[in-house]
């Protein structure tokens, strides 16, 4: 090694992976020649690049001789080490009318600057879009005109890709709310400032921020109610939903269903709320429409039930001894009456079993003399009418001859189950105890063949009346069917 060429390689500072291989590079097999020849302004450049964090590559001379630091190194992936004295031309060829036009602006003295430009690079075998930050500046060298174009590349396809999949979700997200007829709102993080609406022609839009939306949008007694919903979802971090009264842009008064769910920030803060709003004015017209028409319908029914009782009286009276048979009719028409207030409740849409139960032996069972444990079902108006009258069999004969007529108990129990092929089912049991002997019946009455019969045609079950000496012990067993 010359004098000069040692001289050379102290002249470049350490430079880490890439300063050695520049100083351990055969740079007599390019247009550079060797290193001892280097001018100084090919030196001074050399070593800010190497200093530089930035990824930076100097083309030098015609033919764009390649000298980079270690983070251009990264960039080039597994195109270095081959890269470094390579042409730039040949190094990238898949761009080389890009860089072509780098080198003829550069040497004549001109800049270029590019944000977020796209290039196609071969990577891992095969082309691929990048995109970057590029800056080409001339270098000077000895003699005053440009000897090289020194290139600031930072690579910036992350953030690219990732602003455009965010743009993509922005866009998604802004058809979907613009093709829903729902109202669309946003909320500060305590809900005290209504930070945009968009009413659908429902409510009044805002496109700035308003503090006072409970007074523009709700009825004052109202706001309570709204508020106690809104300090429980603020405290709990949870989903808010809530269904109340609103101030319509047309000036009348509707009704909403309103959802809004918590953003949150990368610190875990609510940093706002974003919710969604449903004209639901219509459904409740309609509600209020059927329970008119449901109290009507109960009304009527229960004249009708009036009529036939003040008939049963007049067929009654001819009869002798009709007594105990016209207040056993009587009873059986006030249990249906009775059972046709709890689906009035329910809107004939089905009720609760252990309702039904409770409802049909309120009359006859002594309060701390009769329980009910298990499970609960909802049933069809069709099967609740039928178990209510039952009940009120079963209740009946209980407080005349059974566990009520003396000092015993009543308790009911239901389980639901699925049957060997999955089916949901249930099983109720109404068992009497601590009440006189039972002895089975030589014939069965009016009551027994309705719950046998009628019950277990009505429920598509089956009904068994065991008469044990401990007291009555009846089981239904019934499936749950979709309307129940």
């Amino acid at each position: 090694m010359s004098d000069d060429e040692q001289q050379a390689r102290q002249l470049l500072i350490d430079g880490g992976e890439a300063g050695n291989l520049i100083r351990r590079f055969d740079w007599a097999g390019t247009s550079l020649g060797e290193l001892a020849s280097w001018p100084r302004s090919l030196l001074t450049v050399t070593n800010m690049l190497l200093l530089s964090p930035v990824p930076i590559v100097l083309l030098w001379g015609e033919d764009g001789i390649m000298i980079y630091n270690d983070a251009y190194s990264v960039f080039a992936g597994n195109r270095h080490p081959q890269l470094l004295g390579s042409k730039v031309r040949e190094g990238w060829d898949e761009i080389s009318d890009f860089n072509d036009n780098v080198m003829r602006v550069g040497l004549a003295g001109g800049t270029l600057a590019y944000r977020d430009q796209e290039l196609t690079l071969t990577r891992h075998g095969k082309p691929a879009p990048v995109w970057m930050n590029l800056d080409y500046s001339p270098v000077y060298d000895e003699s005053g005109r440009p000897g090289g174009v020194i290139a600031i590349v930072v690579e910036t396809t992350d953030r690219v890709l990732a602003e455009r999949q965010l743009r993509s979700s922005e866009e998604r997200f802004r058809a979907f709310t613009n093709a829903t007829t729902d109202v669309v709102y946003r909320m500060s993080a305590d809900w005290k400032t209504m930070q945009q609406m968009d009413g659908r022609g429902f409510l009044t839009d805002t496109d700035s921020p308003r503090v006072a939306w409970q007074e523009a949008y709700l009825l004052p007694e109202d706001i309570p109610a709204v508020q106690q919903a809104i300090d429980h979802a603020v405290a709990t971090r949870t989903p808010f939903e809530y269904e109340h009264r609103v101030r319509r842009s047309d000036g009348e008064i509707g009704w909403t269903l309103s959802r809004a769910v918590p953003i949150f920030e990368a610190t875990g803060h609510v940093e706002e709320w974003f919710g969604a709003a449903s004209d639901v004015t219509e459904r409740r017209k309609d509600q209020e429409r059927m329970r008119l028409v449901v109290n009507e319908l109960n009304h009527r029914v229960k004249n009708n039930l009036a009529m036939i009782q003040a008939i049963a009286k007049q067929t009654f009276r001819s009869l002798e001894d009709s007594g105990p048979q016209l207040l056993a009719f009587e009873e059986r028409i006030m249990a249906l009456g009775h059972a046709n207030d709890l689906l009035t409740g329910e809107r004939w849409t089905g009720a609760s079993l252990k309702a039904a139960i409770r409802q049909a032996v309120k009359p006859h069972a002594p309060a701390d003399r009769f329980a009910y444990e298990g499970a609960d079902v909802t049933l069809s108006p069709k099967t609740a009418l039928a178990l209510t009258l039952s009940a009120h069999e079963l209740a009946t004969n209980a407080l005349k001859y059974g566990a009520w007529s003396a000092e015993g108990r009543v308790s009911v129990s239901c389980e639901r189950y699925g049957d060997a092929n999955g089916q949901p089912r249930y099983r109720l049991i109404w068992q009497e105890s601590g009440g006189p002997g039972v002895t089975a019946p030589n014939r069965r009455g009016f009551g027994s063949r309705l719950i046998e019969r009628g019950l277990a045609s009505e429920i598509s079950g089956t009904v068994e009346m065991m008469f044990e000496a401990g007291g009555l012990r009846c089981v239904v067993d019934a499936p749950i069917s979709e309307a129940d």
